[in-house]
């Protein structure tokens, strides 16, 4: 194992602790929200509510697409060009958010989270 992916990894546990930490408290009545744990290897953590990234809007709308790519990284980055011009152009708001973990084994670290409404338009 790599240092980079013993790092993926560590954070990945820590995540997982943190959430089991969360949910711990609820139980007891401590907390007051639960942690956005994704439930697929494509979705990011803490993305703004209406908003998405390209590869979480079809983990979780078309899970099959990615399921047929040979490398959904590359193959999903022509979409995030169009949307990224197509927010641009119209001055809708783009969020940075954290990777998932394919992507962070690959060494990036944000992706763009758009509105789900664009996003839409570009992958339905």
């Amino acid at each position: 194992m790599t240092e980079q992916q013993f790092d993926v990894v560590k954070s990945l546990l820590g995540r997982i602790a943190d959430a089991l930490e969360m949910v711990a408290g609820m139980k007891s009545g401590n907390a007051t929200s639960v942690a956005n744990v994704p439930n697929s290897p494509w979705i990011s953590p803490n993305v703004p509510a209406g908003f998405n990234t390209v590869v979480g809007f079809l983990a979780e709308t078309h899970p099959e697409v990615l399921d047929l790519m040979d490398d959904p990284i590359s193959g999903t980055a022509r979409d995030g060009y169009w949307l990224t011009h197509k927010a641009n152009r119209k001055g809708i708001p783009v969020h940075k958010v954290e990777a998932p973990a394919p992507f962070l084994e690959m060494g990036i670290e944000e992706l763009n989270a758009y509105p789900i409404d664009l996003l839409r338009e570009r992958l339905n």
